[in-house]
């Protein structure tokens, strides 16, 4: 089932030093070449203090060096720190960190990819030509790693990006998409499909909900949905499967279809839709069986930007 018409950690450092603040009275002196070991930080230094290491208080309790004064003098200090650490406190951490997202800096290397940021290097061998007679067989790019020509992104970043696909879930169940790369983590063309060899990028959608995937130039991709989320090695060819390329290295041309070549039978609803044009495939007019002629179902589009929307039930 492919496209035949397409050649296919941040360190906390507060501005404000903690070195700034002075202990409540100072130490007596204690053992000779004691106060050599004495931690250099203030702070650390104060709670480490036991209350006779400041010396007797004065008669009546009233020195400033008293026990009692020095423990109220410690607390209103520390307090004053944690205010000072919730207002001044980088992003991820404290009450208004915000939550880790897409936006996160990615954990790979990255290159300068016309399709948009964040995109590993292409795998090896991505550009070799497939043969003539057999486009199906070209390798495409899958990243380096492996699967890091795929990124889930915020509705928000979809600007940033040429190549996007935006899933959203019409039904009143949960729906887990899986999305793979037509070449397998292998290496070998068309076994992507084969989740016991390769990974597959899988993520769930509420009823309603939608979920934007980014793709770098020269990316063969195909998915499926299923309420439970049990997709596995084989499973998929009983299922309605979208299959899109973005920029092959060939032609750079893209294309997408639906499909539901499934000797089991058909099930699953699914329609993929060009943002731009309108063009519209369903199960309607997927591939039907093994001997429907491909390129009569595959939306072929020109080289240049492709945002799709797939839309399940």
């Amino acid at each position: 089932m492919s496209i035949s018409s397409l050649n296919r950690a941040s360190s906390f450092q507060p501005s404000s030093s903690l070195s700034q603040l002075k202990p409540a009275a100072a130490s007596a002196q204690g053992v000779a070449g004691a106060s050599a070991q004495q931690p250099r930080n203030d702070l650390r230094r104060m709670l480490m203090t036991d209350s006779f290491e400041a010396g007797p208080s004065r008669p009546g309790g009233a020195s400033g060096g008293g026990f009692e004064t020095q423990l109220s003098q410690l607390v209103s200090q520390l307090s004053q720190l944690v205010k000072m650490l919730q207002t001044q406190s980088p992003a991820g951490l404290g009450q208004g960190a915000a939550p880790a997202s897409s936006a996160a800096a990615p954990a790979h290397p990255t290159y300068n990819s016309d399709a948009g940021p964040g995109f590993g290097p292409p795998s090896a061998g991505s550009t070799e030509p497939a043969p003539a007679n057999a486009p199906w067989l070209a390798k495409n790019n899958v990243g380096s790693p492996y699967n890091s020509n795929m990124q889930l992104i915020d509705e928000s970043q979809k600007g940033q990006f040429k190549y996007t696909n935006t899933f959203t879930n019409k039904t009143n169940e949960p729906q887990t998409i899986t999305l793979w790369n037509k070449t397998g983590e292998n290496g070998n063309p068309n076994d992507g499909q084969n989740f016991d060899k390769s990974t597959p990028k899988t993520f769930t959608l509420q009823p309603g909900q939608s979920q934007v995937v980014a793709f770098d130039s020269n990316t063969s991709v195909a998915w499926a949905a299923s309420k439970d989320g049990t997709a596995k090695p084989g499973a998929n060819s009983g299922q309605t499967w979208g299959e899109a390329t973005f920029a092959n290295s060939g032609t750079g041309w893209s294309g997408f279809d639906t499909s539901q070549i499934a000797p089991a039978g058909h099930n699953g609803k699914m329609s993929i839709t060009n943002e731009a044009t309108g063009k519209t495939v369903t199960e309607a007019n997927a591939w039907q069986t093994e001997k429907d002629d491909p390129a009569l179902h595959d939306v072929g589009v020109p080289a240049g930007p492709l945002n799709l929307r797939t839309e399940i039930g």
